[in-house]
């Protein structure tokens, strides 16, 4: 009996590398665009940590740092440094817990919104740019390829 991996060979190997490099270098640069005219709109020089963090936010909600790290797929450490930094610029704040004061908790300030919004909105309307090229079939086709390539290589990764 065959097992699963004996039919892959190297070309199928390498193709498959091109293909992840080609969707990481696509996502990079798309997301480079978005920093830089949020950036642009706002008035403010964002980075990409900056931006990965303002992403693991969702609206009003407040967040525990072990939370932001999971949301943001980030250490803890790499967390604290991010939260660090946007606490500098005015655009996230510290709070402690009213009913334990060791948790430490972490929201976005009134301009922290309004920036993250301003980000949130500028790649809405990227996303929308590129699917407006695509049928409402082939939008599908592509969300379920999309979904089903995370789901098997999440269950088979290593990392």
């Amino acid at each position: 009996m065959k097992s699963i991996n004996e039919d892959i060979n190297l070309k199928e190997i390498e193709e498959f590398g091109d293909q992840l490099r080609n969707w990481r270098n696509f996502i990079a640069e798309f997301f480079n665009k978005v920093i830089k005219d949020s950036g642009k709109i706002s008035g403010f020089d964002f980075s990409m940590s900056q931006f990965k963090t303002m992403g693991a936010f969702r609206e009003n909600t407040v967040y525990t740092m072990g939370e932001l790290s999971k949301n943001a797929s980030v250490t803890m450490p790499t967390m604290t440094e991010m939260i660090d930094n946007l606490e500098r610029e005015g655009i996230a704040e510290r709070i402690r817990d009213s009913q334990d004061r060791r948790v430490v908790k972490v929201r976005l300030t009134e301009k922290g919104k309004q920036l993250r919004k301003k980000f949130m909105d500028k790649r809405r309307n990227e996303l929308k740019n590129i699917l407006s090229n695509l049928s409402k079939e082939d939008r599908g086709e592509l969300m379920n390829a999309l979904a089903k390539a995370y789901s098997v290589l999440k269950k088979n990764s290593t990392v």
